[in-house]
């Protein structure tokens, strides 16, 4: 994975439970390399950065916005989950209603916030990502919610799951998904305050390492896996994916939900 490399970012002694020890351990793992405090950084575009605080993810330029991890105590987030979560226009186009929550598999789960909000309405949802740094972020996000002091987080998250995979390499078990939610991500260009920073970083990153999605081939896919729907999150004035019209799409102020109905 071209210019990327693991770092410790706290000051500790090298020893078997250390920040040091635990980045040596991710970079073999990520196969990438492990960064000391005397190594260079004039060829590394990104870090993954190892903490007491967790692993995260940042830019190595000088306009970086900083460091970004999945973290599902934010104080966003948690606004977002407890301002009328399910009059949420994602909550809507997934079809959660009072008393019907169906499972979810998120195909494209980023930094997993689409489906912390899911999983808070009492979705069941499993996460697919299929680049490994960002599988680690997740994983880690979720090992440190699982022991948060905070009951509503430890709740939510054990409605959630992960599988390092691309939705092409997946197999549904049975009976399978009610949903398949997508979210292809577009890149952005610069930072606005449209673009929030972990998603600025995070499409940076993806954009930086060259992975791209066909977004034509990922809705066909998901089609063929959900037994009720497909949801796919789009820029407000993207055209529709492979001139193919959903059967249904609600709109927000800067993106909107496109809802393929299956069954």
């Amino acid at each position: 994975m071209a210019d990327v490399a693991i770092a410790c970012l706290d000051r500790d002694a090298d020893g078997a439970g250390s920040c040091a020890a635990v980045a040596r351990k991710l970079a073999r793992q990520l196969a990438l390399p492990c960064l000391g405090s005397a190594d260079s950084l004039e060829n590394v575009g990104f870090l993954v950065g190892v903490s007491d605080k967790g692993l995260s993810l940042g830019m190595n330029r000088q306009d970086s916005p900083g460091f970004v991890r999945v973290d599902f105590e934010n104080s966003k987030l948690e606004y977002r989950v407890q301002s009328r979560v399910t009059r949420q226009a994602i909550c809507r186009a997934v079809g959660v209603k009072p008393g019907l929550y169906p499972t979810v598999l998120d195909a494209t789960a980023g930094l997993g916030k689409d489906a912390f909000v899911l999983a808070s309405t009492g979705c069941h949802v499993h996460m697919l990502e299929r680049n490994p740094v960002v599988f680690a972020l997740l994983n880690d996000g979720l090992r440190r919610a699982r022991e948060s002091q905070n009951e509503g987080v430890r709740q939510t998250v054990q409605r959630l799951s992960v599988t390092h995979a691309a939705l092409a390499g997946f197999s549904s078990p049975e009976p399978g998904f009610e949903v398949v939610y997508l979210d292809p991500m577009f890149p952005a260009r610069r930072k606005t305050a449209r673009v929030k920073k972990d998603m600025y970083v995070l499409q940076q990153f993806l954009a930086r390492i060259g992975e791209t999605t066909d977004e034509a081939t990922l809705l066909g896919q998901a089609l063929t896996i959900a037994r009720r729907r497909v949801v796919m999150k789009r820029p407000l004035h993207a055209p529709d994916v492979a001139d193919r019209p959903p059967t249904f799409r609600l709109t927000g102020r800067s993106n909107r939900f496109d809802v393929y109905v299956t069954g």
